[in-house]
């Protein structure tokens, strides 16, 4: 579909719906293209003057327009003269309304009048510098979430999808449409786009305060000092990123060290209007409610993490940069730089995808898409929203109210659920209600939920998180996705020694403990081949010993279960939770068919397998569940013989931190050991003891 679109797109001018562009565009006499004769970038854009004249101005203020000049490859998106204008005039009412009497705040936007002249040069500098990319990408190579290289801002841009109103397909970055594309010169090719790109070089807490929408929502995060949290961006100490790591796959081979340490935030926010239809107008409102909803939370000092208010604002933010398509594993897709992966194609369809995070008040957030849900809400609008193509926070299929599916409360204090994360793209259609809206920040994403977002241990224990908690561990590190790691899809450009993924060095993050100088942790980027969840994995070679943290969850008896990949190099392992032994070594050489397991296919059972999961739950063995699939099976993971869940044991969990350890006691080891692993599961032994549990719940 975008093939046909982009061989569709030409100059045109665009209907009041996007932009009017005017005659000038049309202008361009497309015939007339210097492609590889000389033509640069830069001369390219001087040439068509008419169009980009004010963009031109903000390229040589900055010095940009010399760099657009010279040899090199870069990608540069070029609003039009319209797109600075509106831009200019949009900044500057937004930077006088918040100088008028009553205001709580001034937003600085950078731009204190509409007049280009009056730019400043480091406004200048920014605004270039979020157009222009080093590198030559046309829009057929545009896949996924981003763009295969960050900005000139170290920043990368988003990619959306949507048709226009003449139902074409149309392809936004950053919210600004392509409005004609792939003009290819010598040093690179031009964008056209329909709006300025986001310029900010704003933290997470900085960008929330500028968007005058979330003033409750900003006071009370300067408040509690939480914003202090949220100001790292990049650990400029970490200088290994050229570094190779020898017999880091499981062949052998080696793998590259991650390209960069960066910090990263996410920060889920309700909108003012929110607190406003809840009868609360000011920060003194908001904390008269927060104190009834954690009415053990007694501090009276905002900053202290038994305070009220600061419990509220601590359960809406994550050491984690999750952007809005990676918030679950959903319509993901990658080709190239070495990856190539469908998200679908690892699923079930009707499948529920969810993450599970640990907030910065400590406890447990979970999100989802409810794929496996037909239920169809009615909004007040008038439109309808099927659920199962919704990010939600904290959704529970069992509390939902079918009469008001989008209002679903629980319990005594009427605990919202399913907390509706609201699509960035229809935020942006909406700049009369989100005036300034900007999404990604330097250092982070920033959510807009439709509902208060409250944390409740009987809630969250007795709905939300009663069943299967399946933690990735690549999820468990918060770095992997913070740097572009987890789920990477090719578009930084890197180049691979062998197979696609990261070694993953000791002290690069402290959600991972590594007891051995042999030990050599990789990730495996996703890939349709792979029949792990989500197809991607990590390994660890050799005489390994390491440990992973595991999110908090609600105090309470889990069973804790690993999955694995068995196979003849797999090693012996002994598992360790918070440093504890648990049972005896466990062979990971030994197949599933093996009497010690005893797994048989479910078509050679007289009960379609539920007396042979008794008997391999008996000897602490589980099959793989039946949500996602085994691309060598081609069908559900449940089938996949090679693959199994450990029950590693059952232990009562406080709410304080606890690590799972994972050992090769295989003494004989010649160092080409490997152990796959793949997730860790924490199933709540009330959950399993129950009688109306049906037969496809309990295989999840």
């Amino acid at each position: 579909m975008k093939k046909q679109f982009f061989a569709q797109l030409t100059f045109c001018v665009l209907t009041a719906a996007t932009i009017t562009l005017t005659s000038c565009v049309e202008e361009i006499d497309r015939s007339n293209r210097y492609t590889f004769l000389g033509e640069t970038v830069g001369s390219f854009l001087e040439k068509h003057d008419e169009v980009y004249s004010d963009f031109n101005y903000v390229l040589n203020r900055s010095g940009v327009m010399s760099l657009l000049k010279a040899y090199g490859t870069y990608t540069c998106f070029a609003p039009t003269n319209e797109a600075l204008e509106r831009f200019l005039f949009e900044q500057d009412s937004i930077y006088r309304a918040s100088l008028l009497p009553g205001s709580k705040k001034v937003v600085w936007t950078g731009v204190t009048s509409p007049n280009l002249e009056e730019l400043s040069d480091s406004m200048c500098t920014v605004i270039s510098n979020s157009h222009v990319l080093p590198a030559t990408i046309l829009t057929l190579e545009m896949e996924g979430d981003v763009l295969p290289a960050r900005n000139l801002n170290d920043r990368y841009l988003t990619m959306t999808y949507g048709v226009d109103s003449l139902l074409r397909s149309v392809l936004y970055v950053n919210g600004s449409e392509i409005i004609s594309s792939d003009e290819e010169v010598e040093n690179g090719v031009i964008h056209t786009v329909s709006s300025v790109l986001n310029p900010s070089t704003n933290t997470v807490p900085t960008q929330i305060k500028d968007m005058p929408f979330l003033s409750i929502f900003s006071e009370a995060l300067e408040m509690t000092g939480l914003e202090n949290d949220l100001q790292l961006y990049k650990d400029e100490s970490y200088t290994d990123w050229d570094k190779v790591a020898s017999n880091a796959d499981m062949s052998g081979n080696p793998m590259r060290y991650p390209p960069s340490r960066y910090y990263g935030y996410t920060a889920f926010c309700e909108p003012d209007y929110v607190f406003q239809d809840m009868g609360i107008f000011n920060i003194d409102d908001l904390y008269k409610q927060c104190k009834l909803w954690y009415p053990e939370a007694t501090d009276p000092d905002f900053k202290h993490e038994n305070n009220a208010l600061h419990k509220f604002i601590a359960y809406h933010l994550l050491n984690y940069h999750l952007l809005y398509t990676r918030l679950v594993f959903f319509n993901l897709k990658a080709s190239g730089g070495g990856v190539a992966y469908n998200s679908e194609v690892h699923y079930q369809t009707g499948s529920d995808r969810a993450e599970y995070y640990e907030t910065m008040q400590g406890t447990m957030l979970k999100i989802m898409v409810p794929r496996s849900s037909n239920v169809i809400a009615h909004e007040e609008d008038g439109t309808d929203r099927q659920l199962k193509n919704t990010i939600f926070l904290n959704f529970s299929h069992e509390a939902l109210n079918l009469a008001d599916p989008l209002h679903t409360t629980v319990g005594k204090k009427s605990i919202p659920v399913g907390v509706r994360v609201m699509n960035p793209t229809e935020v942006g259609n909406d700049p009369e209600r989100f005036p300034g809206f900007n999404q990604e920040a330097l250092n982070g994403s920033i959510h807009l939920i439709d509902r208060p977002l409250v944390y409740d241990e009987d809630v969250m224990a007795g709905y939300v998180l009663n069943g299967v908690i399946r933690l990735n561990y690549d999820a468990l590190v918060p770095e992997l996705t913070n740097n572009h790691i987890r789920w990477y899809d090719g578009t930084a450009g890197l180049s691979f020694p062998a197979a696609s993924g990261f070694f993953i060095p000791d002290g690069y993050s402290d959600y991972v403990k590594v007891y051995s100088d042999e030990c050599r942790l990789s990730y495996y980027a996703p890939n349709d081949g792979y029949d792990e969840h989500n197809g991607d994995f990590c390994i660890c070679k050799g005489q390994f010993d390491f440990a992973y943290r595991l999110p908090r969850v609600p105090k309470g008896t889990y069973e804790i279960r690993v999955s694995y990949i068995a196979g003849s190099e797999r090693g012996i392992v002994q598992f360790y939770v918070d440093n504890e032994i648990t049972g005896i070594p466990v062979d990971n050489r030994i197949y599933s068919d093996d009497p010690r397991i005893g797994f048989v296919d479910d078509s050679r059972t007289d009960d379609n397998g539920v007396a042979n999961d008794k008997e391999m739950k008996n000897r602490g063995y589980l099959k793989l569940p039946i949500t996602y699939r085994s691309v060598y099976m081609n069908g559900p993971a449940r089938r996949y013989s090679h693959g199994l869940r450990l029950v590693v044991t059952t232990k009562y969990l406080t709410d304080d931190i606890h690590w799972i350890r994972i050992k090769n006691v295989h003494e004989s080891d010649s160092g080409s050991d490997f152990y796959n692993h793949d997730y860790v599961e924490l199933v709540p032994v009330s959950w399993l003891r129950r009688e109306d549990l049906t037969l496809d719940q309990k295989r999840q």
